[in-house]
């Protein structure tokens, strides 16, 4: 036996990784295709059917570690997941709130709980027909009374719920398990003394009513001390600048939590969840201005929340998926009528209790507690329970055990059926019966607040398009290209440009933006009524007026400026000489590469700003050539990383136009995706190492001269060197399709200003997540309809432009001869 534990036993590692790797897959599916699916209740399915079929399952590791699971007790699910689960909820509770709904979540708590608890006890005894006792028939009315705190919390945190209802709903589901779990130890206690258990007792209700609270007030006297305990420690971790302590605030949290439930649930006996209930709460109400590093911690525990949530839904589903007992349609059919009547029962309690709820502490209207009646989700931490008691029944004496294991498999069935069912019809429906009841619809007060956010952000939006255009670089983008993908500067106005201006100069006066390109639509546009120029008008058709572009005759064009490139790119492989001063002042060339590719390295915040497609073979490139770049100059030679992501991108070139055909679906024009991708490199290139000579002046000049000395000047000119290789290559192309591109690139940069201005917004508290949600739905929809677009072959039509305005012409029909030369063979320029 011991053998065949030893090879069994590293297999329990392999389930819970498994099912992360399933909700990686859910994930997927459900953000890309369904929506209105709840992430926790496809989670639950999915156990469910691995749990079903492993036990018939031919062997293999996956299915091992299945089984092995499947006969996991109850307690080490709830001591494994519940705290962590459990800590977060309760920290990310309104603690004002909460204090003024206290009587109200009493109330939720305990006499429904109680009440409910009695009248699906009697749905056991008097309907079911399978002969459970009057204390097993409570038992199992404890189990499903109290709501799952953990599949609540999920539901309202992904609808976005406002603040008085996840109060209501969140602190009746944290509180009523201490009531339940009284009442199910009580009943499970009177249950398996019939069986003749020894260690259990018959309890009467005086004693049990004594034990109620102990268990409750217990726990949340546990709790209080152990948050007082967690506040001190995150006092005494007072040192901010350190990101070691940080660390360690982070570890105190996960440990107090942990401590905190595993001392009031198994050393004294209490109410494990309500001590990490009030825990969480004291820490929030007297600890959060302690915490030094509040993104850490807040990332930290979410990354946890979505671990513990992922892995305890589907091992609850799989372990229901194992044991359920159900013989045939009859059972499903009594499964049916016990979660009619637990919705009806939740219902009739909710309205029972209503006219003092909606009188006390913050109060409550009908709609809300209409939705508390459809919200009372049953979960994982019943499942747990229901395993408890099937671990103790598996001890019974042999004679024993064979009567009443059915009744025990036939319980659990019955409360996995009902946390199935609530998970797959109650959850999903959720959002439509929110917006229904109102409960979600913002106030026009309210609409006016995010009408005004669109405002600002076009404003922001506007400026930062100003400052691209005060570079040397992109004075020449398209508008008509910004027009048509950046939604929010489709209808600028004069007014709106004006006003504009008049803070960009005030913020930048030393930048002078070209809106030459820019004017001329908005002129065009207020000028006269009758002057129409459609958004999808591209500006880089429009050079001199009566002048027209057309793109399909671009590839000879590509073809020559791809030569010049490549003649250039040879010919200009001579590298200059570094002076003497260069070699006294390595260090100080080290400098400037630190500043290039340091933690703040110019890439990765071209990446973290959008600007790079961090999926492509550019950054990789880029990066790598920093890598060469510091063993050439510990070597003592001067700056070369162009040379260097030159070098790399060979390679990286042959993974973009993979990646082209595997985004668009067809080949494209390769002749345009090369060039695009060589421009894109230069550009982040040149913007890099400007970025970096900036920093590398601004830190290294002189403080009294405020000047750089000649050899940190020398070290200067080797960027600029770079920048000016970077530049050449840009100028050997096609100067129409290089304006395409960049035009492309600052629409790129511009759509993840305006995700990110509401990014910011619901990060500082100012909307709430489900409004930055969709507008971030709405931005990522437009980078990736932009992506597609720029890689696609660039074909436009004739714009011609008259003195009284701008219209679009149908196109005339070619001859074969344009053809001919569109299709025609192309020189291999690809790794040039």
């Amino acid at each position: 036996m011991e053998e065949v534990e030893e090879v069994e036993l590293p297999f329990v590692v392999l389930f819970p990784w498994f099912a992360v790797f399933l909700g990686v897959v859910v994930y997927y599916v459900l953000s890309r295709f369904t929506h209105g699916l709840p992430y926790t209740a496809i989670m639950f399915i999915t156990g469910a059917m691995i749990g079903y079929s492993a036990p018939h399952a031919a062997g293999n590791a996956i299915v091992d570690s299945t089984r092995l699971w499947l006969g996991i007790n109850g307690e080490i699910i709830i001591l494994t997941f519940l705290p962590g689960l459990l800590f977060l909820d309760s920290y990310n509770s309104n603690v004002f709130l909460f204090q003024r709904s206290i009587l109200q979540i009493i109330i939720f708590a305990f006499p429904m709980v109680l009440v409910g608890t009695a009248l699906t006890a009697c749905i056991a005894y008097y309907i079911f027909p399978y002969g459970w006792s009057f204390n097993l028939s409570m038992t199992f009315g404890a189990i499903l009374s109290a709501t799952d705190p953990v599949a609540v919390a999920v539901l309202l945190n992904e609808l976005g719920a406002p603040s008085r209802l996840k109060v209501h709903i969140a602190g009746e589901s944290l509180m009523n398990d201490g009531s339940s779990v009284v009442f199910f130890r009580i009943f499970s206690s009177r249950f398996l003394y019939e069986l003749g258990f020894q260690g259990f007792e018959q309890i009467g209700w005086v004693r049990g009513f004594i034990l109620f609270f102990r268990l409750s007030l217990g726990g949340a006297c546990i709790g209080l001390l152990f948050g007082i305990g967690l506040v001190t420690i995150l006092f005494n971790l007072n040192r901010r600048l350190s990101k070691d302590e940080n660390v360690i605030q982070v570890m105190a949290t996960i440990m107090t939590a942990y401590l905190s439930f595993f001392v009031s649930e198994i050393l004294a006996d209490c109410s494990g969840i309500i001590a990490v209930l009030f825990c969480g709460l004291t820490t929030k109400a007297f600890g959060f201005s302690f915490i030094n590093d509040s993104h850490l911690t807040e990332d930290f525990w979410h990354i946890m929340e979505h671990l513990l949530n992922t892995v305890l839904f589907t091992v609850g589903g799989a372990v229901w998926g194992g044991i359920i007992n159900f013989g045939g349609m009859e059972d499903w059919l009594y499964l049916l009528i016990l979660y009619a009547s637990l919705y009806a029962i939740r219902a009739l309690l909710v309205l029972i209790f209503f006219p003092i709820t909606s009188n006390i502490g913050i109060k409550q209207n009908w709609q809300e507690a209409c939705f508390m009646a459809h919200a009372g989700l049953r979960g994982a931490v019943g499942i747990a329970l229901a395993l408890l008691l099937s671990a103790e029944t598996h001890n019974a004496p042999k004679e024993q055990r064979e009567k009443y294991q059915e009744y025990v498999d036939k319980l659990f069935g019955m409360v996995g059926g009902v946390a199935f069912l609530t998970l797959v019809i109650n959850a999903p429906t959720s959002p439509a019966l929110l917006n229904a009841l109102g409960l979600v619809n913002p106030t026009e007060a309210r609409n006016r607040v995010v009408h005004n956010y669109e405002l600002h952000m076009r404003q922001n939006v506007l400026i930062e398009f100003m400052k691209l255009l005060a570079e040397e670089t992109f004075k020449s983008v398209d508008f008509g290209v910004v027009r048509e993908y950046v939604s929010p500067l489709a209808e600028v106005t004069s007014k709106e440009l004006e006003a504009a201006v008049e803070i960009y100069n005030k913020r930048y006066p030393d930048k002078i933006p070209s809106l030459d390109n820019v004017m001329r639509y908005v002129d065009s546009e207020t000028s006269a009524s009758s002057t129409v120029i459609p958004r999808g008008a591209t500006a880089s058709l429009i050079k001199d007026q009566g002048t027209v572009y057309d793109f399909r005759r671009c590839t000879t064009k590509r073809r020559s400026s791809i030569r010049r490139k490549a003649n250039f790119h040879t010919s200009s492989r001579t590298r200059g000489k570094a002076s003497q001063a260069f070699f006294c002042c390595l260090s100080l060339t080290y400098s400037l590469r630190q500043c290039l590719s340091a933690g703040n390295c110019p890439y990765y915040r071209q990446l973290l700003a959008g600007e790079l497609d961090s999926r492509g073979g550019t950054p990789f490139s880029l990066l790598q050539s920093l890598q060469l770049a510091n063993e050439s100059i510990m070597k003592g030679n001067p700056l070369q990383d162009w040379d260097a992501s030159q070098s790399i991108g060979k390679w990286t070139r042959k993974w973009d136009r993979l990646l082209h055909t595997y985004r668009v679906g067809v080949s494209g024009d390769e002749d345009f995706l090369a060039i695009r991708t060589h421009v894109l490199q230069a550009l982040s290139f040149i913007k890099a190492h400007t970025y970096a000579q900036e920093t590398f002046k601004a830190e290294f000049a002189s403080v009294d001269a405020n000047s750089l000395t000649l050899s940190q000047k020398a070290v200067v000119d080797e960027s600029r060197e770079q920048v000016s290789r970077a530049e050449a290559v840009l100028n050997a192309f096609d100067a129409e399709d290089v304006n395409v591109i960049k035009s492309q690139y600052v629409c790129q940069i511009l759509l993840y200003k305006c995700a990110d201005y509401f990014r910011t917004l619901a990060h500082n508290g100012l909307m709430n997540e489900r409004e930055a949600g969709e507008f971030l739905e709405k931005y990522d929809k437009k980078l990736r309809h932009l992506r597609n677009a720029s890689e696609l072959k660039y074909e436009i039509s004739y714009l011609k432009l008259s003195n009284e305005g701008c219209r679009l012409e149908k196109p005339s029909e070619r001859g074969s001869n344009d053809d001919e030369r569109v299709s025609g063979a192309r020189p291999n320029y690809h790794d040039a």
